[in-house]
C-alpha cells in the first residue's frame, strides 16, 4: 500500500498526537516492525517540540506524509505565526533525541519546517 496523507491541526503540542497516528498507520502499512514504528512515532512527537513556538502559538501544525515501497517520508511546518527561526538551543535537543530514530531528517529554522524520513 503506498499513498498520501495531509493532517492539520491547531499549534498546540496535544494536537501532535493525531500526527503521531498517521504516522504509525503509514509505517504499519509499508511493513515496519514495532520498534521502528514506535521511533517513528517519537520522532514526530519530537519534531512537535521542535516547530512550535513557545512565546507564539498561534496558527496551525501541517503534517504530509508519503509513504511507498517500505519508506515513510514526513514534511512538517508551522502555517501562520511560525514566529522567529528555531533557536539553536531546540535544534540540538531535536539533533539529540530525534536524529537517531529516523534515517535522515532536515529542517529549515526560518520556515519552521522539518522533513524525516524512515524506511523499512
Amino acid at each position: 500500500m503506498s499513498g498520501d496523507v495531509r493532517v492539520k491541526v491547531p499549534a498546540a503540542p496535544k494536537y501532535g498526537r493525531m500526527a503521531g497516528i498517521a504516522a504509525t498507520h503509514a509505517a504499519t502499512h509499508q511493513g515496519f516492525p514495532p520498534d521502528d514504528i514506535a521511533e517513528l512515532s517519537l520522532a514526530i512527537k519530537e519534531a512537535v517540540l521542535l516547530l512550535l513556538d513557545p512565546t507564539q502559538p498561534n496558527g496551525s501544525m501541517e503534517f504530509d506524509f508519503q509513504s511507498k515501497a517500505g519508506i515513510v517520508t514526513v514534511e512538517a511546518h508551522i502555517e501562520e505565526g511560525g514566529g522567529k527561526p528555531i533557536s539553536h538551543d531546540r535544534i540540538d535537543r531535536f539533533e539529540s533525541t530525534a536524529g537517531s530514530l529516523v534515517d535522515s531528517w532536515k529542517l529549515d529554522p526560518d520556515e519552521h519546517r522539518v522533513w524525516l524520513q524512515k524506511s523499512v
